[in-house]
């Protein structure tokens, strides 16, 4: 039987907060193997202006469900039992909430932080099934992307300059498209890199437009990388992926060298808002900050 965990918090992470907001953006299936030669400007000249890792370590299996939950849920699949995109664990989880879900972030946030505002838009529907949406004070999934691929930015924009949200995730899946259709390495994927990268542009942009950027930190991580036209193995081109965080207290250009796991993430989240986590978590702060 699993234990609950809703107001289990053992750990403290900060007395106080770093930045009053954090704006999580997640591009799906960006490998780590394209920022050789891949052609995403605006991405590289955040990596100068903050904080930036090639080599944080997808968690196994190397798919989408497992990866976007353990940022969340900060544990690894052992623990959490989501070895799929299920909505459901393959397994029974160590430690489970009041809503019978994962602690994410958001759930932390509602427990601790009660009353302020939390939001995730994405474009895989399923992105949700991990993010505890009854924690949340907005959710909206982009029908058919691929047909508009303006969405994303515009819903985002909108929710950000609105609500001012104190933690925001957003959920880019084009690359992951790209990837699966044409192959690792394919000339289409690299052409959709630097689009990609220009919706990212205009969701920070976003972020200045509603007040808040200078009291903010901004992420942008991956699930998993590919290989060949498919993931969910442990290949390097798989397991290695990117991460770029900037904003208020974040060291620039700091290559972070330390050891850095998916889950790590909700950790890193935690300290910047000043959450206490649970014991069951295991993630750890990412030494990046001032």
């Amino acid at each position: 039987m699993a234990a609950l965990a809703a107001i289990a918090c053992s750990r403290p992470q900060a007395e106080q907060g770093i930045a009053s907001h954090v704006i999580v953006i997640g591009l799906d299936g960006w490998g780590s193997w394209c920022m050789e030669k891949g052609e995403c400007p605006f991405i590289r000249e955040k990596m100068k202006e903050g904080s930036w890792t090639l080599d944080k370590r997808a968690v196994l299996p190397s798919i989408s469900g497992a990866n976007w939950a353990a940022m969340m849920n900060g544990t690894p699949v052992e623990s959490s039992g989501i070895t799929n995109n299920d909505p459901y664990p393959t397994f029974e989880p160590l430690y489970l909430t009041e809503h019978r879900a994962q602690p994410t972030f958001f759930h932390l946030m509602k427990r601790q932080r009660p009353g302020e505002e939390c939001g995730v838009v994405c474009e895989w529907g399923d992105f949700l099934n991990y993010a505890d949406t009854l924690c949340l004070d907005y959710w909206k999934r982009i029908d058919r992307p691929a047909e508009n691929p303006d969405a994303i930015v515009e819903e985002s924009v909108k929710y950000i300059t609105e609500k001012k949200p104190v933690l925001c995730f957003i959920h880019i899946d084009a690359l992951d498209h790209m990837g699966h259709a044409y192959g690792q390495g394919s000339d289409a994927y690299y052409a959709e890199l630097p689009r990609v990268d220009e919706r990212v542009r205009r969701i920070v942009d976003g972020v200045k437009a509603a007040g808040i950027y200078d009291d903010s930190i901004i992420m942008i991580t991956s699930d998993h990388g590919h290989e060949g036209h498919s993931h969910g193995g442990h290949s390097d081109l798989e397991i290695r992926t990117p991460f770029v965080i900037w904003g208020k207290g974040v060291k620039k250009d700091f290559e972070l060298t330390d050891t850095f796991i998916q889950y790590d993430m909700a950790a890193t989240v935690a300290q910047i808002l000043g959450l206490e986590v649970p014991q069951s978590w295991r993630g750890k702060p990412i030494g990046v900050f001032e």
